[in-house]
């Protein structure tokens, strides 16, 4: 069967028998290993990874042994199992789950989601930003606001445009109608009172375009800094979604909407101000967008924490951490308890058994650009390391050595001439010495890398 049949026949609250009696695992990692249990009953087969089998085995002491540092849920389940004498389904279930939740209680997309949950956390504002100028005072940031501002009604307004006509002044310029000094002196008292980033939600952009927009506000000389400039396409074609967009997951961020209509979504209402079309933004818009915009500053960082998801997490990281403590130790146990003092080649038992283990972590991580590579070369020691201690021998093989060079090495070439009865031993001899000084070749050039 494969390791994906064994979970599907068994049943969890039989496996978790054997987590529970067998390994200690307390009752709080029971709803971890419950839903890793479902994740893999229910997640699709990766034939790219199913080649290999699975050995688990009773020892003579009675535990149960599984060969190596687990792989991913994901590259496990579509892997056959040789289980050999243990034949209860939900005790084999139990000890797999151990095995292959050494690093985390968690499948690869478990780990994802958890950490897109946690990133949407640490997105969720609020955001500072250090004044132009100021880049090595540290905390002295200024929080991100946005300002999201219409022109028609706010910064162009009725009164304005009447009082040009009846003094018989131009009431446009290559732009467009110009715009309320009142109004654009109020909008400047907001920006120099708040610092905050100016979002262009004005018709006017369909008309003139971002660079014609950016270019106008240089030439009138107004104030702050525009942001972006809304352009309505196939992704938002309403100022409402575009908004929503734009702050994305930011919770906290302070922002804005100066506008003389009501077209936005109902969560945005209440950062809406509704100005007058006739005078643009009055004194009141003035001190309610400061009240809304500053409403964050100066307030602790623990006043945006979310203790409930804070306290969760760490609580789910203790477990993990305990668990993975526990079975680091299990890990190592049969590799210390068979170490002789008088064997060299137990160095590389334990040299090995820790690479086998980066191996996994590395595969089940997936945490930087480049770690296939590093997984290919501690492979490659394993497999020296393996050869130079008698593990894998050319006998009834077609393995062929190379016998030109065995001067190098410290063996003679009659011994591959004159002695035909024992030419495989020497072959093997000769096999193992290049793996061994091999090895120390990969590990001096490599080893340090995979501990960075």
């Amino acid at each position: 069967m494969t390791y994906q049949d064994y979970f599907r026949k068994a049943n969890f609250n039989e496996a978790w028998k054997t987590l529970h009696d067998v390994y200690n695992e307390d009752d709080e990692t029971r709803p971890l290993y419950q839903t890793v249990y479902q994740s893999v009953c229910e997640m699709d087969e990766d034939k790219t990874h199913s080649a290999q089998t699975i050995e688990m085995m009773r020892t003579a002491s009675g535990d149960v042994s599984i060969t190596g540092a687990p792989d991913p849920q994901e590259w496990l389940a579509g892997r056959e199992v040789d289980a050999f004498d243990i034949e209860n389904v939900n005790e084999a279930v139990g000890h797999l789950l151990y095995w292959s939740t050494l690093y985390g209680i968690k499948t690869q997309r478990l780990q994802e989601e958890s950490f897109s949950k946690w990133l949407d956390y640490q997105m969720r504002g609020p955001f500072y930003t250090l004044p132009d100028g100021d880049l090595d005072e540290i905390g002295k940031g200024v929080m991100v606001k946005y300002i999201f501002l219409d022109f028609d009604g706010v910064l162009n307004t009725e009164q304005y445009q009447a009082q040009l006509a009846l003094e018989g002044k131009p009431a446009k310029d290559e732009y467009g109608p110009l715009f309320d000094p009142k109004a654009v002196a109020r909008l400047s008292e907001i920006v120099e009172s708040t610092k905050a980033k100016i979002f262009v939600i004005s018709s006017w952009s369909e008309v003139l375009g971002k660079d014609k927009i950016l270019e106008m506000w240089e030439k009138r000389g107004l104030p702050g800094k525009i942001r972006v400039v809304f352009v309505p396409d196939e992704k938002c074609l309403s100022m409402s979604q575009w908004i929503k967009a734009c702050l994305n997951r930011e919770t906290f961020l302070p922002y804005v909407i100066l506008d003389d209509e009501s077209q936005f979504l109902p969560e945005q209402e209440e950062y809406l101000i509704k100005v007058s079309p006739v005078t643009g933004i009055s004194k009141e818009n003035i001190e309610q967008a400061i009240s809304i915009l500053n409403r964050f500053d100066n307030l602790p960082p623990r006043v945006f924490d979310d203790m409930d998801y804070e306290n969760e997490r760490q609580r789910i990281s203790r477990i993990n951490a305990e668990s993975c403590d526990r079975k680091k130790l299990k890990y190592w146990e049969d590799a210390i308890i068979g170490d002789e003092a008088y064997d060299w080649s137990w160095n590389f038992t334990i040299l090995r058994k820790k690479l086998e283990y980066n191996i996994g972590y590395y595969r089940f991580t997936q945490r930087y650009g480049g770690w296939e590579k590093d997984v290919e070369r501690m492979a490659l020691a394993c497999r020296l390391m393996n050869i130079a201690t008698g593990g894998d021998s050319i006998y009834e093989t077609d393995i062929y050595v190379n016998t030109r060079n065995c001067s190098k090495f410290g063996m003679k070439s009659s011994e591959f001439e004159d002695d035909e009865e024992f030419i495989d031993v020497h072959k093997n001899d000769l096999r193992k010495e290049k793996a061994y000084r091999l090895v120390w070749t990969v590990l001096q050039q490599k080893m340090k890398r995979w501990w960075n």
